[in-house]
């Protein structure tokens, strides 16, 4: 496989991926959905997509376009941080309303 095809295969499949990832990234922002798992998975989906963008472009010898991309995780981190912040608050709840039953 030459150069410009790995490249086509790998940025088409990121970008693709990580367009449908931003529907989980955009759900963690909003607080939409928190207690869905499929939320991480389109983060983690992302995620890949943006490394699979940043991969290409690199292979393709054109890693002034891929560090733009690269930004694009920074997004990803922030939302996985909120899920967590809401599952911290979630289990604190469980069990201060379960130390209140008993």
């Amino acid at each position: 496989m030459d150069v410009t095809t790995s490249y086509a295969v790998l940025s088409g499949v990121g970008m693709l991926a990580f367009s449908i990832g931003a529907f989980g990234v955009l759900d963690a922002y909003h607080k939409r959905n928190a207690h869905q798992k499929r939320v991480d998975w389109l983060i983690s989906l992302y995620v890949v997509g943006v490394l699979l963008t940043v991969v290409g472009f690199v292979l393709y010898g054109r890693w002034w376009m891929a560090a733009p991309f690269a930004l694009l995780l920074l997004p990803a981190d922030r939302a996985m941080r909120m899920r967590l912040e809401i599952r911290q608050r979630r289990a604190h709840l469980k069990r201060l309303k379960g130390s209140e039953e008993q």
